[in-house]
């Protein structure tokens, strides 16, 4: 059993291997792009002191600095990515922009394109730079395999309850074989979990709705469709401050994070509500609250509140177990070290492969002289029946 084990781990070690290298390396650096991109673009962050602009003034400044632009999200101050402005991510044909508002002016600071290097990383991340090849269902399978190996690995690696300290044991030996051996064994223990969590969580972002249907399940909790629209009234479209407003009465003590806009309404189909997601007490990341708002009538026609509703806590941790954002800095920093876990176990594993290889290959010429040596002895002394 051990032995087929070790088959599968190494093969599909070898098959994906360097993809689970290249994306953990993308996912370290993914994990501090906001810090990042705070130090690289300094005047896109740029605040005025003074007091806050109405958000729809942004807005309207925003829509009229890209006219042919649909604004999809609207990310507040308190939002990490933000950073103390105003964010706006919009769709300009095939095109994302991120467009950065002084909330002290109004302003637009600046713009990130969708070529940016943050968003390079992003797409080979999340699908290998092929995205119009299913390169999103490609990482997803990537992330299966990666729970495997790990798997796989913790059956090579168990020592038993009563040696369990010996996996966990780096000897001190100038064997090289033996000093490969000892760092893959204890590096992959300790990363365990970290392991386990992103290979899993990265394959959900393709397949949950899959994997939760084979046991009976749905993957999100979301309130029936056809109430989250908004109705047209002649007097029009509210303002983004009021529907805000109305956000933060539906939740004391919530903190606005983000607002997601309705997609563009097609021929036929009720105009969607806008989705305001709130932070209240412990969230991990990401908005644990979600209100839709008639945009029209300001009506709250959706709410999903872990308080209120079961059923949730997959959709609430699924990201920021797989971005470490649920820990703070400290989280953050665990996570950017352990994406490079598998770029040492690679080579620490291709080491050891290739030097059971070298040696096999060795025993295996010896053998052949041996038997070659054998076979000559036996010719010139023949024996006499």
């Amino acid at each position: 059993m051990r032995k087929v084990i070790g088959k599968i781990h190494l093969w599909l070690s070898m098959l994906v291997g360097i993809f689970i290298v290249l994306i953990g390396i993308t996912g370290s650096l993914l994990v501090f792009e906001p810090d990042i991109n705070h130090f690289i673009h300094p005047d896109l962050f740029k605040v005025t002191e003074s007091k806050k602009v109405m958000y729809q003034q942004a807005l309207e400044t925003v829509r009229n600095t890209y006219p042919k632009g649909e604004i999809q999200r609207v990310y507040t101050p308190n939002e990490p990515e933000a950073k103390g402005v105003y964010l706006f991510r919009l769709k300009e044909g095939e095109k994302q922009q991120s467009i950065y508002v002084d909330p002290g002016t109004g302003q637009i600071n600046g713009a990130l394109g969708d070529k940016t290097m943050f968003n390079m990383i992003l797409d080979f991340h999340r699908s290998l730079l092929l995205k119009d090849f299913k390169g999103e269902e490609i990482v997803g399978i990537i992330g299966m395999f990666f729970f495997l190996i790990t798997l796989s690995g913790i059956y090579l690696w168990w020592p038993g309850i009563k040696k369990w300290k010996n996996g966990f044991k780096m000897r001190r030996n100038k064997n090289v074989f033996v000093k490969n051996y000892d760092l893959h064994k204890v590096l992959g223990a300790v990363s365990i979990p970290f392991l386990l969590i992103v290979s899993l969580t990265g394959a959900l972002f393709t397949y949950d709705e899959t994997i939760f249907g084979w046991f009976g399940g749905k993957a999100k909790v979301t309130p029936p469709e056809e109430n989250l629209i908004s109705k047209p009234l002649p007097t029009g479209k509210l303002p983004l401050d009021l529907l805000l407003s109305k956000a933060e009465k539906e939740v004391p003590k919530g903190i606005i994070t983000q607002v997601r806009m309705p997609g563009m309404m097609k021929e036929g189909m009720a105009e969607g509500a806008v989705e305001i997601r709130l932070s209240r007490s412990y969230d991990p990341g990401n908005g644990n609250i979600r209100v839709w708002v008639d945009q029209y009538s300001g009506k709250i026609v959706g709410k999903l509140d872990p308080e209120i509703n079961s059923g949730l806590l997959y959709q609430i941790w699924h990201h920021p177990l797989h971005t470490g954002t649920f820990g703070g800095i400290f989280t953050k920093i665990l996570y950017a070290i352990g994406g490079l876990t598998p770029t040492i176990l690679m080579f620490t594993g291709t080491y050891m492969w290739l030097f059971k290889k070298k040696n096999k290959s060795k025993e295996s010429i010896s053998s052949s002289i041996i038997k070659s040596l054998f076979t000559l002895s036996n010719c010139e002394n023949p024996s006499v029946n």
